[in-house]
């Protein structure tokens, strides 16, 4: 074999395995990620009051992309135009449930709840067990009352309350009298308004009085120390005789199959034993509660709690809430930037009590990462439920350092979007740079919270103006049919070009394939790399992409009928043919590539889609051109058969079937030596 004959083979082999890869990457899943158009989703835009700069829309875009991509959805397309963000997120809550084949044994109740999962029986039965029932401390409170550990309350108030004995019997110790304006009041109490007495004799009776009260419930822990727990909580009751009827029913639950949740973008989001809780996971990444996430501002807060207002408290009515209304909230009189150094009485979560609160001492930028776990609690801690653990920048850890030193025995207030989701006593400083957010939260709000605290909160408040849910269905129709029209059109496009250029016509089919199933393959990976969706209008690019396409084949097909009419061989002609029409072929799809470029720089939302499809795919052309048409058209007009088969062959389809240097021929043209 000639070495110029074997590099055309070498070249359609090479061709040959990235189109083979194209298709092994559709066969393994990775497909094209559609756009909103096509697949469906929601649209979102959100504004903020007049005259936000465009550094502060540039990050509130950023910081809602990142609280998006928390959630497992397809890459967002996101907008800044003026003072709104239009937020764009295709396939929302069109993930699916996969059923999946994994044998596994799990320690269940009698209600099917499973709690701990292991790959052997073995290891479930050692650890059930070894399962016991273990008493877990749910509140320790200071008291005068300790009758009452159900509602505890301290002097008439309600008790403060410690996350250990051990904290508790500090706080304890840290109470203190201390004579104020001809009275005698306990100091670091914790409670709203400190007591106080006439005589000191009075003070420190009361102060005696105060003890720790302990209220416990009864949990099952397995080997480690570690509480049992499953999707709906842990494995406690009040009473050590329900915990171990609990435990007496608990089996080993041997499953097979599970079901997971796996998102549009391909994310898998948890897998479960039961379809029911695969369910309702799918339903926790649907439209409501994502936009829920992305439009809240988040903005943290820690503020000294400076006084507490109880609905019953005479000065509760006439302490209005800062900033309680939407019209006052919209103001600048109202914005972080304005009230971070003044104080302020905002509200609790709850809607009752009122906190005023002293001016900002740590925001929510100390917080390098933030994640929700559950604390089931121990025999010496309390077990507070959902809550968030966050760890400190090394800056922030400094601060949080001095804060929490100096407000040592009072209390620290954690303020979300100016409420008050809970107000710790600081029993002592804290200055590992980690701390705990705590506030009854349920599994959802946690979760929610932890993510826009590691997203960032949002510089400017937003307000939604709109919210569409789109369809897929008017993009499903306009894709079939364009369907329709390009299948349509490149039959009629087949047929001209066998009828023209005959044996020809299959290197441009095969050719134009190859080039669809290579662009394909790109977009695919453009997807999963730097989420590249496809709309119906980069489908228009892929579209004219491929007429381009076919000029090219067409421009080469006529050279070479020139050449062969000029008195040249077609084996002879294929060389110059391609090298003249080559310069054509380039000169034409450089032009489209750059109209492409300038028409992606300066166009917006998704004739930016078109103009990428049409510039990749355009100089895709390129490729397949030089390593499939030029090498496989120069091997066919090798083959004798072929290039003088009658009606079919290369000669037919070249209008050459005369013989070569009859006396009617075209003289060769100056130059032809090429």
């Amino acid at each position: 074999m000639k070495k110029k004959q074997r590099s055309f083979w070498v070249s359609l082999v090479l061709v040959g395995l990235l189109a083979l890869g194209s298709v092994a990457l559709f066969l393994s899943g990775t497909r094209p990620i559609l756009g909103l158009d096509l697949e469906g989703g929601v649209s979102v835009i959100l504004s903020a009051p007049e005259g936000t700069p465009d550094t502060v829309m540039n990050q509130a875009l950023e910081n809602i992309r990142n609280r998006i991509d928390a959630f497992g959805t397809a890459e967002p397309l996101l907008f800044v135009t003026g003072n709104t963000i239009e937020v764009q997120i295709p396939g929302l809550a069109r993930g699916t449930l996969q059923e999946r084949a994994k044998e596994q044994f799990c320690i269940a109740d009698d209600q099917g709840n499973a709690y701990t999962c292991f790959t052997t029986k073995d290891a479930a039965d050692a650890d059930l067990a070894s399962a016991t029932v273990k008493p877990v401390v749910s509140s320790v409170c200071l008291t005068d009352d300790p009758t009452n550990d159900q509602a505890p309350t301290l002097f008439g108030q309600p008790a403060p309350c410690a996350g250990t004995e051990k904290d508790a019997t500090a706080g304890l110790d840290a109470i203190t009298v201390k004579k104020q304006q001809g009275q005698f009041c306990l100091q670091n109490t914790g409670l709203a308004t400190e007591p106080c007495y006439p005589t000191q004799a009075k003070a420190e009776d009361a102060q005696r009085s105060i003890e720790t009260v302990t209220s416990q419930n009864f949990c099952i822990q397995s080997k480690g120390k570690q509480t049992l727990t499953s999707d709906l909580g842990a494995a406690c009751a009040q009473s050590e005789a329900d915990t171990q009827a609990l435990l007496d029913g608990m089996t080993i639950k041997s499953a097979d199959t599970e079901f997971c949740v796996v998102s549009s973008a391909g994310e898998n989001l948890g897998c479960y034993l039961d379809r029911p809780s695969a369910e309702a996971r799918l339903q926790e990444t649907g439209q409501e509660r994502l936009l829920q996430v992305i439009g809240e501002t988040a903005r943290l807060e820690q503020r000294e709690v400076l006084g507490v207002l109880q609905p019953t408290d005479p000065a509760y009515a006439s302490t209005p809430l800062t900033c309680g209304t939407p019209a006052e909230q919209a103001t600048e009189e109202c914005s972080f930037e304005a009230l971070k150094d003044q104080n302020v009485v905002f509200g609790a979560r709850d809607g009752g009590t009122h906190y005023q609160l002293g001016s900002v001492e740590i925001t929510g930028d100390a917080i390098d990462k933030a994640s929700a776990v559950y604390n089931a609690g121990s025999s010496t801690a309390v077990g507070q439920g959902w809550e968030i653990r966050f760890d400190l920048t090394g800056d922030g850890s400094g601060t949080f350092s001095d804060v929490t030193t100096r407000l040592q025995g009072r209390q620290l207030a954690i303020v979300v979007d100016d409420q008050v989701i809970s107000a710790p006593t600081v029993q002592s400083p804290i200055t590992n740079g980690s701390g705990v957010i705590t506030g009854s939260f349920t599994e959802g709000r946690a979760k929610d919270l932890a993510t826009q605290l590691n997203a960032g909160a949002l510089p400017v408040e937003l307000t939604t103006q709109q919210v569409l849910t789109v369809s897929p269905t008017l993009g499903d129709e306009s894709l079939q049919q364009g369907l329709v029209a390009a299948i349509a059109g490149l039959v009629l496009l087949f047929a001209y070009l066998l009828f023209y250029y005959r044996i020809l016509a299959v290197v441009a089919w095969v050719g134009m394939i190859i080039w669809a199933v290579l662009a394909l393959g790109l977009i695919a990976l453009a997807g999963r790399t730097i989420g590249y969706n496809l709309t119906l209008a980069g489908v228009a690019g892929l579209v004219i992409s491929l007429g381009v396409t076919a000029d090219s084949y067409i421009v080469f097909f006529e050279r070479l009928k020139d050449e062969v009419h000029a008195g040249r061989s077609p084996r002879a002609a294929v060389a110059p043919a391609f090298r003249r029409s080559f310069r054509t072929i380039v000169a034409a799809d450089l032009v489209t590539a750059i109209a492409a470029a300038v028409l992606y720089v300066t166009a917006i939302y998704s004739v930016r889609g078109f103009a990428l499809t049409l510039g990749v795919a355009t100089l895709l052309d390129l490729f397949v051109v030089y390593f499939f048409k030029r090498p496989a058209v120069s091997l066919l007009t090798r083959n004798e058969r072929l290039v003088n088969w009658r009606v079919m062959g290369v000669k037919a389809g070249l209008a050459a079937d005369r013989e070569i240097g009859a006396p009617d021929a075209v003289p060769a043209i100056a130059g032809g030596s090429e």
